[in-house]
């Protein structure tokens, strides 16, 4: 009997392995598609941080800064300057209303470096021809952690 009872537990244990075993495997493609994502998007834009976006603003003349989250969002906080533009809008129509100049530095950002939209939005702007691209990978999220200021609409 013990010999038995000590089948069920490693036939338990088999399982609980196995089980595991998928959980940490859905986990890391999951992961790797977001990384794919985001490599994808470091090959089209250059990733700043929140000190790095302030530079960029005090820089650049007319840098055009989109707000990539949904309306909703936007209006509990947003970048001062920022244009809502969420994913679902974003095309190359709306992107020449904000600059018609390809050249024009555009920095996207959205609530963090979780959010795809603002990633998507910069395939659409290359898409669409602009070259000059910044991705603010921290957003909003960012941007509030570190105490900087916000307009609320």
């Amino acid at each position: 009997m013990k010999q038995t009872g000590g089948c069920r537990s490693a036939g338990a244990g088999l399982a609980v392995f196995i089980t595991l075993a998928t959980i940490f495997s859905t986990a890391a493609v999951a992961a790797n598609q977001s990384l794919q994502q985001t490599s994808k998007s470091l090959a089209l834009a250059i990733t700043v941080d929140a000190e790095h976006f302030i530079e960029l603003f005090r820089s650049v003349p007319n840098l055009v800064i989109i707000d990539s989250r949904h309306y909703q969002d936007y209006t509990q906080g947003y970048i001062e300057t920022s244009t809502n533009l969420p994913l679902r809008d974003t095309n190359c129509g709306s992107l020449k209303k904000l600059t018609k100049n390809k050249d024009q530095a555009l920095v996207f950002y959205h609530n963090g470096s979780l959010a795809d939209a603002s990633i998507d939005a910069i395939h659409i702007a290359s898409a669409c021809g602009y070259q000059q691209l910044f991705w603010f990978r921290g957003g909003f999220v960012e941007w509030t952690d570190k105490d900087y200021p916000y307009l609320i609409e």
